[in-house]
């Protein structure tokens, strides 16, 4: 059955273009991910996307993969994170069947979908390995999509030949929300989970918590439960009193790693180079 392979390929079914909300700040990024879902290699290959915690790359990924299996169920997708790829690997090596782990990603590999590329930046066996898989994959006109929370040249330790692949392709990135959208993300969730939101609370909310679409989510959720505990319903006074717990602390001071990341970012410049003499 369809969910089976859903299942199979490593996929969440409930995340799906139909229930991600698009906005100014998302928009070239799922119209890319829906043109690779109806015609996979053929456009957009690779597909690089690139954006902050939270804010949807994840979501759009397995979009991508639900949508494929849709159209075509026939089609063998594999949804992975990088430091699953990594596991995996490490482990083909400590029980010598590498075989079995390449024929997995090479060869019974239509579609590569892989989450936080980014992790596998300084980790030269994983890297090694990933190069020669995306190659097998591209050559041989199969779709790969990945996602990062920096720009591919942005990557600290990551080699430049991979730089270079994930540079042929299309990078789309995904902003933060504005303010409409945050409001329609509150109300389309608000609507998923049966939570009574009026539009006052609804702005409220959206006009303080602006970091990411995760933590959008989370606070309506924590103020649904406040609400229910107390046997009321959700106005903005309680909206007020339970965003003054449910906030995230401020950020604490800035690390020297802080420090080195932007300075490697602004730079362009490898964490490694850096570091060296």
């Amino acid at each position: 059955t369809h969910e089976d392979r859903v299942i199979q390929a490593g996929l969440n079914p409930r995340y799906t273009f139909d229930n991600f909300v698009v906005g100014g700040s998302n928009q070239f990024c799922d119209a890319a991910c829906q043109a690779v879902s109806d015609r996979p290699a053929r456009v957009y290959n690779p597909l690089f996307l690139m954006g902050g915690v939270g804010l949807g790359k994840t979501h759009l990924l397995h979009a991508v993969g639900n949508q494929l299996l849709r159209n075509n169920p026939h089609l063998r997708v594999t949804y992975v994170t990088s430091e699953q790829f990594m596991n995996e690997l490490i482990h083909s090596l400590r029980t010598k069947d590498t075989n079995a782990f390449r024929t997995k990603y090479r060869e019974q590999c239509d579609v590569l979908l892989m989450d936080d590329i980014q992790f596998i930046a300084g980790k030269d066996s994983t890297q090694e390995e990933f190069f020669h898989t995306f190659n097998a994959l591209y050559h041989s006109d199969r779709q790969i999509v990945v996602t990062s929370d920096v720009y591919p040249q942005q990557i600290a330790e990551m080699e430049e030949r991979l730089i270079s692949r994930f540079q042929s392709g299309m990078v789309a990135d995904i902003q933060p929300p504005e303010l409409d959208t945050r409001i329609a993300i509150l109300k389309k969730k608000a609507e998923a989970e049966k939570i009574h939101l009026t539009d006052d609370v609804a702005l409220f909310i959206a006009q303080v918590v602006k970091s990411n679409v995760r933590e959008l989510e989370g606070t309506l959720l924590r103020i649904a439960v406040k609400a229910e505990l107390l046997g009321r319903g959700i106005d903005l006074e309680l909206a007020k009193e339970a965003l003054r717990a449910a906030l995230p602390a401020p950020e604490q001071a800035l690390s020297v790693e802080d420090v080195q990341r932007a300075v490697c970012t602004y730079f362009n410049l490898k964490l490694g180079d850096l570091k060296s003499k």
